[in-house]
């Protein structure tokens, strides 16, 4: 995959939808039939903000395997910029250059 295809190689949309649970504050979702991504900004019991990232595929036998990642309101801003970083340099070609 090249730097500059690498935007397009998901061609669906992402979707604004309304969630239909009150701890989800914010929500996006990307993917097709088979494959599904949600970003969450959800807040706790405790009230703790955080960014539940979630991938959902569908497996044999038409069931669906989740899988989740969970971001706490204090690291966000060190996921972004690490991942600001890391497709930087996927798109000036320059990978594992901080390696």
């Amino acid at each position: 995959m090249t730097p500059s295809n690498f935007a397009i190689t998901k061609p669906n949309k992402m979707e604004k939808k309304k969630s239909l649970f009150r701890n989800v504050l914010d929500s996006e979702m990307f993917g097709g039939e088979n494959q599904q991504y949600y970003f969450d900004i959800k807040k706790g019991k405790n009230e703790a903000v955080f960014l539940q990232i979630t991938n959902r595929n569908l497996s044999v036998g038409d069931q669906y395997k989740r899988t989740h990642i969970i971001l706490f309101e204090d690291d966000l801003a060190f996921f972004v910029e690490a991942l600001t970083m890391l497709l930087g340099r996927h798109a000036t070609g320059n990978l594992g250059a901080s390696c």
